[in-house]
């Protein structure tokens, strides 16, 4: 086992206040308890960290503004399985999309073009009512293909990276200069970790979510880098741990 290190003063926790069975680390220059495996991991993360050789598709460099530590979300092989399986989706959908906009033209006293599917539901033209309902039955659907649609460009050149400058940190997920930012205080993080979080759906089956979260004193939680590969995300937590402490 790697030896811990209190997350507040950095000096080394010797084994005798430590509990294994307890889960517990103990640091008597601040009089503080820490979780055993927090500390543990934490430790992992920055023992294996180069910074100046980061692994392929990561990155961090200084700007003159700050730091930027990143890596990209490129998958060829999970932006394939994405596009069929987009491909599948938004083709069938797009047929029913064709008959809701088909319905609307007609029902507006616009001509519908001879290759629309005929907007007609039981032998008889779409009314207004069931052309509202068909839209609102379709939306899920929709926003579905939209989202895989998105996450197949992601795969293709997105991006997660964290910019640290004097006390303020700011996450930044997406592509190119379209996506989300989020800010934190850098000089009130109190932990950089790796959270794997697991359950079932509704069918019974296991899902898993692996990301990196930052968690301030205050008890704000900044979760990213759920769509880097683990070797990506180990580099950019341990970066972030190492750049902030």
């Amino acid at each position: 086992m790697l030896t811990p290190t209190c997350s507040r003063c950095g000096k080394v926790i010797p084994s005798e206040d430590i509990n294994v069975a307890n889960d517990v680390a103990y640091c008597r220059a601040c009089n503080l308890s820490h979780q055993l495996s927090a500390l543990t991991q934490a430790t992992e993360l920055e023992a294996g960290i180069d910074l100046s050789h980061p692994p392929a598709g990561a990155w961090h460099h200084s700007d003159g503004t700050g730091v930027v530590i990143g890596a990209t979300h490129r998958s060829l092989g999970t932006a394939t399985g994405l596009l069929a399986f987009s491909l599948f989706w938004n083709g069938i959908v797009s047929v029913f999309v064709l008959v809701a906009i088909a319905g609307t033209l007609r029902n507006l006293g616009v001509r519908v073009p001879d290759w629309f599917p005929a907007p007609v539901m039981n032998g008889s033209p779409m009314s207004v009512g069931l052309t509202i309902f068909l839209w609102i039955f379709l939306t899920p659907f929709i926003l579905i293909g939209l989202a895989m649609i998105g996450a197949f460009l992601s795969c293709l050149a997105g991006r997660t990276d964290v910019r640290i400058s004097n006390a303020e940190g700011v996450v930044f997920t997406g592509i190119g200069t379209l996506g989300y930012r989020r800010r934190f205080d850098a000089s009130a993080v109190k932990d950089v970790r790796i959270d794997d979080k697991q359950w079932r759906d509704s069918d019974g089956g296991r899902q898993r979510k692996t990301y990196i979260v930052i968690e301030t004193r205050e008890g704000k939680l900044v979760k990213l880098g759920s769509m880097l590969t683990e070797e990506r995300r180990k580099y950019v937590a341990g970066a972030v741990r190492k750049v902030l402490w």
